[in-house]
């Protein structure tokens, strides 16, 4: 064999091996990116493990004090977007909150629906929601007015004493810490009155039952005049009829096995607390309302 043919094998035999050279380097870079991957994607799952730890580490716990459903007395109001009188009790919900953990709550959103015990039907329109910036280890006073879906039917649940009719008072709170962690907890009250407080139920309820019938001429005047002489009277009327108590406060008892309190995703406490609608103060001596401005009173 010549020496250029020895030369042409060598040459043939190290090109031979420069592509097996070359392959395996190549196979070693995707084996070492997909290990290097694999890497990257365990450090992340640790990373957003220890976040997630460190996000519900400081975990408030807020708790519920003297829950009171409170009726006031019936009386006489007037709604300019509809141009109508009623004669009605408002129904209000009053509790304290405080938080019991040394980690800061912040960001609270409350709300409250009241419905029959065994059949769960909502006796009133889902109440405002209330709104806390900031509980530490402080006191915050919450006050839900609910308005009825049907005029008495709260009246006739606590009147029929079936434990089916009781009302349910249902809180859902939303809640945020320092470190970024969202949490939801959920909380139900039963509401008991007591006997001498069906007595003023019962004449409280007997005056919004029967106002239509009783007051007829008195609204449909009001109606036609737009008298405030009359709408006084009016008023003073109803007032002494429903006797000198303002309002009833009627004992709550939660039920503790409707207590939950979960961590939440930052995602579902967005949604939740845009689902929301909160009260808002327009100030004293606003004749305007924003449905119909037209209409003054």
């Amino acid at each position: 064999m010549t020496i250029e043919e020895i030369s042409v094998v060598v040459n043939s035999v190290l090109s031979v091996l420069s592509f097996f050279l070359a392959a395996i380097s190549v196979i070693t870079v995707i084996v070492s990116l997909k290990q290097n991957g694999k890497m990257i994607q365990l450090n992340n799952e640790q990373i957003s493990e220890m976040r997630k730890e460190h996000e519900l580490s400081l975990q408030p716990v807020i708790i519920f004090l003297d829950p009171q459903f409170v009726i006031e007395k019936p009386r006489l109001f007037y709604s300019p977007p509809e141009d109508e009188y009623s004669i009605i009790s408002r129904f209000r919900f009053r509790l304290d909150a405080q938080n019991i953990s040394s980690a800061v709550a912040v960001n609270i959103v409350c709300t409250g629906l009241a419905k029959s015990y065994d059949n769960q039907i909502a006796l009133v329109e889902e109440a405002s929601s209330k709104r806390i910036n900031v509980l530490s280890d402080n006191f915050e006073k919450i006050d839900f007015m609910f308005l009825e879906k049907k005029n008495g039917v709260v009246f006739d649940c606590l009147r029929d004493g079936h434990v089916s009719m009781i009302p349910q008072i249902e809180l859902e709170t939303v809640f945020l810490n320092t470190t970024g962690g969202a949490f939801r907890m959920r909380r139900a009250f039963l509401v008991f009155p007591i006997d001498e407080e069906l007595e003023d139920i019962k004449r409280w309820h007997s005056i919004v039952a029967s106002a239509n019938a009783d007051y007829k001429e008195y609204i449909r005047n009001l109606k036609r005049d737009n008298d405030q002489e009359l709408f006084t009277q009016l008023k003073e009327k109803i007032d002494q009829r429903g006797g000198e108590k303002e309002e009833v406060l009627i004992n709550c008892k939660e039920l503790d096995e409707c207590f939950t309190y979960e961590p939440i995703t930052i995602e579902e406490y967005k949604k939740i607390v845009g689902s929301r609608h909160f009260s808002r103060f327009v100030g004293y001596g606003v004749d305007e309302c924003k449905v119909s401005a037209n209409k003054k009173r």
